[in-house]
């Protein structure tokens, strides 16, 4: 019969009932972390993807906006230089004037006007800063306004040295061509540049193609130098994830103003993602309490299921020690013949002895040849007593209920001792049994009762395998992992299908009222207690081989 590994006389194994426990809460907790994990990383992609969309729409939208301020503006210039003589807007008075209608149709759009002439001399002014007189002939901004007609600066210096930016158009007169000037506001361009559409840790900006910035975002200065290098000019809208001052942002880009300018929005990462990390940190809140539960409703359940299991033990050990009675009980017809022969021979001796003492008793008194005679006589008698006494002994402790009694005994005279009982039963079956015993065989922890047992089941089932007679092998020999037992017979052998059932319970292959189907299934379970092993190897019509590995011989446990 085969025993719980896990089970022994206090119960279930502790460090067992902690695997148990650890088992079933990695079972159940990794699953869930794997999911929130996954969740996790999922949402926060997705959330990423979505932000990256809406980045896109901003760009585009800001692009248009800023496109049609621009355009606006250098048309409202457009209007005012076609709609006055070179003479008459070259006014201070007029100046004053067209800057005043040219704020109102612009709300503050502009914070200065000036009217330079072919000779990029600055002849009319109006604003805050004293540019009259002042020469631009050199200035890139003059000559690409002669060129094209047209022109909205980058931010530069010029000769107030301060970042500004300017839209001119050119206007011809008798007089030749001359340029109608205005000065943008900055403060109201900035603010419709850097609208925080997208929430707290996005803005926008504009940079131009040397990288200097023609906005103020967070940090930085109009003309400040870009830390990242800028994207080449691309059509459309362009987005990527890009790491500045060690923060990761997303970052969306569009070239504008005709390529010269390119508008950029950029969010933090971690802003992006925080709606998901804070809705994580809430889940792991309500799944910590879940997971406290789990590990308390664990605790009780295994420790429930131990307890049942340390009851199924207790049975089953009952179970075991009732099929080992009931082995021994079975056992006992087996032995009854040998036993009889073996208390025969003492009787007839002790009979005989007693004939000669009351021979010797009716001869002469006084001899002392006849009373040495007689008092050898009579110790005769009682040794072969003392040996009936043994024999009937060991009968009875073998049908009786004991526990089992663990001790270092010497196997080979217990096996010469039983072999040498069963020969007169294996004789009368024309079967010889052979004893190849090594001489130096050590001692191993076992039960002397429970040995004989196993030895007796074992060689007569070898002598029921062997219904014309044959010989039945028993070697004992030492080895580095113990000493190893074969029970070897030259009988019928068993068939593959039915081997590996041998040691069932109540399993068995002979006929009807000849087994029980215990004794194999008791002589595993009695092995296996010693911490030994059994198995069976056979083939049909060549007989049978039962190894038996008892453990070395260790220290027996108090």
């Amino acid at each position: 019969m085969t025993r719980l590994g896990f089970a022994g006389p206090g119960g279930v194994n502790k460090a067992l009932r902690w695997r148990m426990v650890i088992a079933l809460l990695v079972a159940a907790i990794l699953p869930l972390t794997l999911a929130g994990f996954g969740s996790w990383i999922v949402f926060r992609g997705m959330l990423e993807q979505k932000s990256r969309e809406l980045m896109v729409n901003v760009v585009q939208d800001h692009a248009r906006a800023i496109e049609s301020h621009l355009s606006a503006q250098l048309n409202l210039l457009r209007l005012a230089a076609g709609s006055r003589a070179y003479p008459e807007i070259s006014s201070t008075t007029e100046l004053h004037r067209l800057l005043g209608n040219l704020n109102q149709s612009s709300p503050s759009g502009f914070i200065d006007v000036g009217i330079i002439d072919a000779d990029g001399q600055h002849v009319g002014y109006v604003g805050p800063y004293d540019l009259r007189g002042r020469n631009y002939r050199e200035a890139d901004w003059f000559k690409e306004v002669m060129v094209s007609g047209a022109y909205i600066s980058d931010v530069f210096l010029g000769f107030r040295q301060t970042p500004h930016c300017i839209i001119a158009v050119k206007n011809q007169s008798d007089q030749g061509p001359w340029i109608l000037r205005a000065t943008i506001n900055s403060e109201r361009f900035n603010d419709l540049v850097r609208s925080e559409v997208l929430g707290h840790g996005s803005y926008t900006y504009i940079i131009n193609r040397s990288g200097l910035y023609q906005t103020s975002p967070p940090g930085r200065a109009p003309l400040d130098q870009a830390t990242l290098p800028l994207p080449d000019p691309h059509q459309g809208v362009q987005e990527q994830r890009v790491t500045i001052d060690g923060i990761e942002k997303i970052r969306a880009t569009m070239w504008i103003n005709d390529g010269r300018w390119m508008l950029g929005v950029e969010q933090d990462l971690s802003t992006i993602q925080a709606p998901v990390d804070r809705a994580i940190a809430l889940g792991a809140q309500v799944v910590a309490v879940a997971v406290l539960l789990l590990v308390v409703t664990t605790f009780i359940a295994t420790w429930h299921l131990t307890s049942r299991i340390d009851k199924a033990n207790a049975e089953r050990d009952e179970m075991s020690r009732a099929f080992i009675r009931s082995a021994k009980l079975a056992s006992i017809g087996e032995l009854a013949t040998g036993l009889a022969h073996e208390i025969n021979n003492p009787l007839a001796i002790i009979s005989a002895e007693l004939t000669n003492i009351s021979d010797l008793l009716q001869q002469t008194d006084g001899e002392a040849t006849k009373q040495t005679q007689t008092t050898e006589s009579v110790a005769r008698c009682k040794e072969q007593i003392r040996r009936c006494a043994g024999i009937t002994q060991k009968m009875l402790q073998f049908g009786r209920k004991i526990e089992p009694n663990l001790a270092l005994i010497d196997i080979a005279p217990r096996f010469a001792e039983i072999i040498n009982l069963l020969e007169r039963h294996a004789a009368a079956r024309n079967v010889r049994l052979v004893a190849d015993l090594d001489g130096n065989l050590p001692q191993v922890l076992a039960d002397p009762i429970e040995l004989e047992q196993v030895l007796v089941n074992l060689i007569n089932n070898a002598i029921d395998a062997l219904p014309q007679g044959g010989t039945i092998v028993v070697r004992a020999s030492c080895r580095d992992d113990g000493v190893h037992v074969e029970i070897i017979d030259d009988g019928i052998g068993i068939p593959p299908e039915e081997l590996e059932r041998i040691f069932e319970p109540f399993y068995t292959t002979k006929p009807a009222g000849k087994g029980t189907g215990l004794g194999l299934s008791v002589c595993y379970g009695i092995i296996h207690s010693w911490g030994g092993r059994i198995r069976a190897e056979s083939k049909p019509d060549q007989g049978t081989t039962m190894h038996i590995v008892l453990p070395p011989r260790t220290v027996k446990n108090e």
